[in-house]
């Protein structure tokens, strides 16, 4: 039975899923797949992102209620908040 990888938020919220036949047998891999570049999989590393093999059993649990936006994690900002700022005001 193939398994699915699934790219899990510092949060705990899943933000992707790609079967395991078709990226590969290692959590490597998998991050590979969702996130390319060397940099980039590092940063994402050091903040707590993670990537897990789980189950259909398991992915019905863990992973369908975040990616059907029906879950309770809050969501993953990285410690940046979106702030409205007065913009100026251009001559027409």
């Amino acid at each position: 039975m193939a398994g699915f990888w699934i790219r899990i938020a510092p949060t705990g919220c899943v933000y992707g899923s790609a079967l395991e036949e078709y990226v590969g047998p290692l959590a490597e891999d998998a991050h590979k797949e969702f996130t390319p570049k060397v940099a980039d999989r590092r940063r994402e590393a050091a903040q707590g992102w993670r990537h897990e093999l789980v189950g259909r059993d398991e992915w019905k649990r863990r992973a369908e209620p975040c990616l059907r936006g029906q879950c309770s994690h809050s969501p993953y900002s990285a410690g940046r908040s979106v702030e409205d700022v007065e913009l100026p005001e251009t001559a027409s």
